[in-house]
Order: structure tokens, then C-alpha cells, then sequence
């Protein structure tokens, strides 16, 4: 008899310790009534959260749902799981806190990332698109108006992305990068007002960006002649076809304008590198406002190995979406996500490719040379 009225006892207070848990945990939902909440949000909070405006969110929330089951064995809205994606790649937090905010579980939050980043993958041709032949010389015009640098179409560079080891294989020292982290290489082209018109993403970070990039279809097309347009432009006596510019760990060639790397520089190289630097700009500050919206790209790895350059190319897709609507990027942002993970320091590469290169490196620094003599 003792013995029943301890175990009624002990179900007793089991039962009402588990229904302080769930009460307790559901105070811990802020968005578990997502229909409902969404409509209380402010533009603060739409920026907090979601690092988009309402009207951005819709837009694409919008155009999603050509890409989406409107049911699923979840049971969730297609605007609810857009917000558990883009609240997830915004914050980096872990599913299993974004589980917590909207009421579903880990597992799930995974799914849902996976299959919206899968989604916004389908934008690309629209949103990240090498430039046609108009919109190329836009981008050569806002590149000298703004960057002060003739005949570029953009600027190239890469950054790493964090990943933590119990995401990776047993044999992951591919994804050893020179500092000693795991990482995951995004390498892009950016113009002029920040956009990517090209990326390349999944190398792991032992490998060197000049073999990342002259690995690529790209560099195929740009060695060819194939990639830009026929578009050139006399400096002094030579002919300057348009190019890219880059840093100084890919290879100098015809359409790859990189800094002189000697390392006793004359003051006319002096001045041409410090005005590539200039221009360079471009691409560092477009990398510092993509990881600066979407944490997960300094704040660790939010889902599986395979899954990851899916997400990250995503995130660069809502990056130029972002950019495209003119939305808000908080310095406080940046300097945050700048704060998260230490970049590795790039290999520099030595290669020049062909003798029309350097040539045409020359034409651009006497140019640069005799502007300032005029001026």
C-alpha cells in the first residue's frame, strides 16, 4: 500500500514538473505563433532578426514558394520555415536554440535550413550572373567613377569559412587551413556597388586561392577570351582589354590585374599598387557585409559537411538580394562578425601568364602616372 501511494506520488510530481517544462519552455518561444507574431514586428526587429525589412522578406518569401510544398509532413507554413531559415543563417545559433524559438525540433530546423538554402539556390541565374555585354560597361564606368580604376569589370577574392572538426570525416586534414582552423574556401567576383557576379564555393581550406580559382570554369573562359567582351580602352600606346582586378595570391595575366610583388617597388609601382588597393576595396567590403548578415559564416557550421556549400552559396544569393533592395547594413554588424574568426593570411603567387600581362600592367601605371602629373 506504501509502496502504491510513492509511486502515485512520484507520477504525480513527475507529471507537473513536465508541464512547468513545456510551459516554461513555450514562454521561451518568441515565434512559435509565427502567423501572429510576424504581423507584431517592428523594423527594428525585422532588421534584428532577419537582417532584411518586411517588405524584403516577402519579396522573397514571395518568389520562394514557386520552389516549396505548400504541405509537408511538418506542418509548417512556407513563410514559417523561410523564417526559421533565414533567422538560423542570420544568427549562427545552433538548431537546436532555433528550435527552441519557433517549437520545433532540431532535426527539423536542419531539414527546413537544407531545403530553403536548396530553394534560393534556384535564384542564382537571376541574382549572381556573369555580366552581359551592357551591363559590363556599367560596371567598367561605376568602377572608374567610384574606384578610380580604368577597365575593371571586378574584383576578385575569397574568404574562409569556419567549420567545426565534428562536422568533418575522420580524415579532414584537406580542410586544415594555414592558421591551423577547419575551413570551407568561398572565392567571388564582386563590381562596383558590391554584387557578386560569380562564385565559387567548396574548396577546402588547405588549398591555395590561385589553384581554387585557375581550377575553375571561369579561368578557362578568361584565358580563352570567352568570358568578357571585346571592349577596349588606349592608354598611352596600348591597347587595355577590360579584366578583373586581384590580390596578390592569384596569377598576373591578360584579363587578372594583381599588385607588383618585388620587394624593392619604385614609386610609380608604389603608386599603382596603392591605387589597386583602392579599388580592392570593393571586394573586402562586400565579403565584411555578407559574413556581417548571415553570422553563420564566422559563427561555426549550422548544418552537415555536404550541406554547407549549398548554405554558403545562399547566403551570398541573399547578399545580393539584400544589396539590390538597398537595405540596411549596421556598422555594429560588422565589426561584430570581423570579431568571430581570424582569416588565414593568403600564399602568394608568383605566376605571370603570358607577356601581353605585364605589358598591359605597365600601360596602367604610366597612365596612373601621367594623370597625376596633369593633375
Amino acid at each position: 500500500m506504501r509502496l502504491r501511494l510513492l509511486n502515485e506520488r512520484y507520477l504525480f510530481f513527475k507529471t507537473i514538473t513536465r508541464a512547468c517544462f513545456f510551459r516554461k519552455q513555450r514562454r521561451k518561444s518568441p515565434f512559435r505563433l509565427w502567423e501572429k507574431v510576424k504581423l507584431k514586428l517592428t523594423c527594428n526587429q525585422w532588421l534584428k532578426y532577419f537582417k532584411m525589412s518586411e517588405n524584403t522578406f516577402n519579396i522573397l518569401s514571395s518568389t520562394l514558394k514557386l520552389y516549396l510544398n505548400s504541405e509537408d509532413m511538418l506542418h509548417l507554413s512556407n513563410d514559417k520555415k523561410i523564417a526559421i531559415a533565414l533567422i538560423s543563417l542570420a544568427s549562427g545559433k545552433s538548431n537546436k536554440y532555433i528550435g527552441h524559438m519557433f517549437s520545433v525540433s532540431k532535426s527539423d530546423v536542419a531539414n527546413i535550413i537544407q531545403n530553403i538554402s536548396t530553394a534560393i539556390l534556384k535564384l542564382m541565374p537571376k541574382h549572381i550572373q556573369v555580366p552581359n555585354e551592357n551591363s559590363t560597361k556599367n560596371i567598367v564606368k561605376s568602377f572608374e567613377k567610384r574606384w578610380s580604376f580604368p577597365q575593371t569589370t571586378g574584383v576578385l577574392g575569397s574568404v574562409h569559412i569556419p567549420i567545426q572538426k565534428s562536422c568533418l570525416p575522420e580524415n579532414a586534414s584537406d580542410y586544415v587551413n594555414s592558421v591551423g582552423g577547419f575551413s570551407m574556401i568561398l572565392q567571388g567576383i564582386v563590381d562596383a556597388s558590391y554584387l557578386f557576379w560569380d562564385i565559387n564555393v567548396g574548396w577546402p581550406g588547405s588549398v591555395p586561392e590561385s589553384r581554387v580559382f585557375t581550377s575553375s570554369s571561369l579561368w578557362l573562359k578568361g584565358q580563352e577570351r570567352t568570358l568578357l567582351p571585346d571592349y577596349p580602352r588606349k592608354l598611352g600606346n596600348v591597347d587595355i582589354p577590360l579584366f578583373i582586378l586581384a590580390g596578390s595570391s592569384y596569377p598576373l595575366s591578360h584579363w587578372v590585374m594583381r599588385p607588383f610583388l618585388v620587394e624593392s617597388l619604385s614609386e610609380d609601382e608604389k603608386k599603382f599598387n596603392e591605387k589597386l588597393t583602392f579599388a580592392y576595396n570593393a571586394c573586402e567590403i562586400a565579403f565584411k557585409r555578407l559574413k556581417a548578415r548571415w553570422n553563420c559564416l564566422v559563427n561555426g557550421n549550422i548544418c552537415a559537411i555536404e550541406d554547407f556549400p549549398t548554405v554558403i552559396s545562399a547566403c551570398c544569393i541573399l547578399h545580393n538580394i539584400c544589396e539590390e533592395q538597398k537595405e540596411i547594413i549596421c556598422d555594429d554588424w560588422i565589426i561584430k562578425a570581423e570579431t568571430y574568426y581570424k582569416q588565414p593570411i593568403p600564399q602568394l603567387c608568383n605566376t605571370v601568364i603570358g607577356p601581353q600581362a605585364e605589358n598591359f600592367r605597365q600601360a596602367i601605371k604610366e597612365h596612373f602616372v601621367s594623370s597625376e602629373g596633369q593633375a
